[in-house]
C-alpha cells in the first residue's frame, strides 16, 4: 500500500517495466483506494493508501521468482506489503514500513509469553 500521489504513477511505471517479467505468473491485478486507521498493522495506518493487488497463478516457483522485483518498486516508494498476501520482505523492511511494529512485539510478549499462537512465519516477519 503506497502513501502520497507522487507515489502512484511512479508505481505504475515501475510495474509496467515489470510486465514481461510478470506475465507469466500473473492472472489479474487490481488497484484500489484504502481510508487510513489507526490498527498497529494495517497496511493503511497513518493515511491513506493507494494498494496494488496481484492475483497469482499456482506457479509458486515462478511467483517467488518475482516477488522480488515488485517488492523492490513497491517498498521503495514507501509500499507495505498486506500480511494476508505473499511477500519476501525482511523483518528489517517491514520494521521501517510499520512504525508500531515494535509496540505490537511487545503486546505479543505480553499476552503470548509462551508463543502458543505463534508460526513459522510470524517468526520470520515479527
Amino acid at each position: 500500500m503506497l502513501r502520497g500521489p507522487r507515489a502512484r504513477p511512479a508505481a505504475l511505471a515501475g510495474l509496467r517495466q515489470l510486465g514481461a517479467l510478470l506475465a507469466p505468473v500473473l492472472q489479474i491485478s487490481e488497484i484500489r483506494t484504502v481510508a487510513a486507521d489507526e490498527l498497529w498493522l494495517s497496511g493503511s495506518h497513518g493515511g491513506d493508501r493507494v494498494a496494488f493487488h496481484f492475483t497469482w497463478r499456482r506457479d509458486w516457483p515462478g511467483v517467488l521468482a518475482v516477488l522480488p522485483a515488485v517488492e523492490e518498486v513497491l517498498v521503495g516508494l514507501g509500499g507495505r506489503p498486506h500480511w494476508g498476501k505473499v511477500f519476501t520482505a525482511d523483518r528489517a523492511t517491514l520494521a521501517q514500513e510499520y512504525p508500531r511494529l515494535e509496540d505490537f512485539r511487545a503486546l505479543v510478549a505480553e499476552v503470548d509469553p509462551g508463543g502458543c499462537f505463534g508460526n513459522a512465519f510470524l517468526d520470520r516477519s515479527l
